[in-house]
């Protein structure tokens, strides 16, 4: 799979996550020529966090799209402006003409993320994960979940909870005796196993939780036939980075994201 073919399918992915939500939560719009271009937004002025990873209010491109020009991102500022947002962010991926897309976002007062690094990194390989903890590290279901009061991490939880017993996800936890300390989560989309949703308990990080959950799922979505396992993290987040490598993930490209504010 190369690099084009992997941003376009990531950002099908993010479409289909997106529609596992429920449907009053935020504008989603797809777009499919002249003057957007083929790309996917969403809407969210509730949610207009100074970070890019909290903030709703979201652009998806992979490069000069089909339908895309000069005037795009004029338009796309409209749209956002048009439901009160008053902070958005460009999450730009590998595609064609990449040099006249950085321009005309530049040209209309976007200005790059430069605080941290946005990597996608895949896994092709065939061979177990090892690891080591003291947890117990099982597959958890929706009932489970459900009746868990004290979750590992308040921010990620609420997005863990949602989907459990979709279908296509898997959810993991790793427990110090009965008390869940940590979990992640699997995604089975298209031909990838996407893994995605993990934290651990402050109090509880360096007991292996992570590798050991990484190894769980990709044991898991090679059993269930997978081309490849994906995941995303930031550069920031060093110690998740580095368990993704030791598992044999690779960088495949960073996505460029750009911040457009009105205040």
């Amino acid at each position: 799979m190369n690099t084009i073919e992997l941003s376009l399918k990531m950002k099908r992915l993010a479409q289909w996550l997106d529609s596992q939500r429920p449907p009053d939560r935020f504008i989603r719009k797809r777009f499919d020529g002249p003057p957007f271009g083929s790309c996917y937004v969403t809407i969210d002025p509730d949610r207009q966090a100074r970070f890019a990873s909290g903030n709703m209010n979201r652009v998806y491109l992979c490069g000069a799209e089909p339908g895309m020009d000069s005037n795009s991102i004029r338009h796309i500022i409209d749209l956002f402006a048009a439901e009160g947002t008053e902070r958005f962010f460009v999450w730009l991926s590998p595609g064609p003409g990449m040099e006249a897309v950085r321009g005309w976002l530049g040209g209309n007062g976007l200005t790059r993320v430069q605080w941290t690094g946005y990597p996608t990194l895949c896994r092709s390989v065939r061979s177990p994960v090892p690891f080591s903890t003291d947890l117990e590290i099982r597959e958890v279901g929706a009932d489970e979940i459900a009746a868990m009061h004290e979750p590992p991490d308040q921010t990620i939880w609420p997005d863990y909870v949602r989907t459990a017993g979709g279908e296509g996800f898997f959810h993991y936890m790793a427990f110090d005796g009965k008390r869940p300390v940590a979990v992640a989560t699997l995604c089975m989309f298209e031909d990838i196993g996407y893994l995605t949703a993990a934290a651990t308990a402050e109090s509880h990080r360096r007991r292996g939780a992570q590798q050991a959950l990484i190894a769980k799922r990709i044991e898991r979505a090679e059993a269930l036939g997978c081309a490849i396992e994906v995941s995303e993290t930031l550069y920031m987040l060093e110690h998740s980075w580095r368990n993704l490598q030791r598992a044999g993930f690779q960088e495949v490209y960073e996505k460029e994201v750009y911040e457009w504010s009105a205040v």
